[in-house]
């Protein structure tokens, strides 16, 4: 894989921007965080080095000045590399993502529901009652099923009872995105199996910034959007 063109895969704490309190802007948090010595542990042999945070600024610009399509940083926690990734196709509010060695991501809303290239990849999930509450910024409880392939491939599905809350205000000013945001949290559990999403959400319900659960082996992934 290269850089910066391919799919975000990094080992990385990223509660700096999801955590974060008052009305700071999110944008030196992203980029110092994404840039940061926490990147270099455990670094696979085939993952490129990672920008410096002047790199990924002037990265940022050339993307964006050399596209009109929806441009978007993801980075998986567990792994240790950056890029961007295109939009490809959209259907209804579903968008899928994909980086040039055709790794991809799909949402509905901001929230992911697919991947696929990663391994061990979620197929599909189900999660309206999130999503409704999210979107709207409101507090309540939901249900949420994310759908796997077994050794066998066979689908198997895991379950979770969700609760959704409202947290703190935030600014977000990075790439062409300019927004106060309010952070929203989804807790949700299975038996003893557990974990929490957060997502920035602006005025008109747009998720532009989040840390998503992809399941067990792939864990969390972030999720900067660039343009909307």
């Amino acid at each position: 894989m290269t850089r910066p063109l391919t799919l975000v895969l990094g080992a990385l704490c990223l509660v700096f921007a999801l955590t974060s309190c008052g009305n700071q802007s999110g944008r030196g948090l992203v980029l110092k965080s994404i840039t940061s010595g926490a990147l270099k542990k455990n670094q696979a042999p085939e993952s490129a080095a990672m920008p410096s945070q002047q790199e990924l600024e002037a990265n940022i610009s050339h993307a964006l000045a050399n596209s009109d399509k929806r441009l978007a940083i993801a980075v998986v926690e567990k792994r240790d590399s950056f890029s961007f990734l295109t939009e490809i196709s959209q259907n209804g509010n579903i968008r899928t993502w994909a980086s040039p060695d055709r790794r991809t991501l799909s949402t509905s809303s901001g929230l992911i529901i697919a991947t696929r290239g990663l391994g061990f990849d979620l197929m599909s999930a189900t999660l309206s009652g999130s999503k409704a509450l999210v979107a709207n910024r409101q507090a309540g409880e939901a249900q949420r099923v994310m759908r796997y392939l077994d050794g066998e491939n066979q689908t198997q599905e895991l379950r979770f009872s969700c609760s959704v809350a409202r947290g703190k205000q935030q600014k977000i000013d990075i790439g062409e995105i300019r927004a106060d945001t309010l952070t929203m949290s989804e807790t949700c559990r299975s038996g003893e199996a557990s974990f929490e999403n957060t997502y920035l959400v602006d005025g008109q319900g747009r998720i532009v910034q989040s840390r998503q659960w992809l399941g067990a082996e792939n864990g969390y992934i972030f999720w900067q959007k660039l343009r909307h």
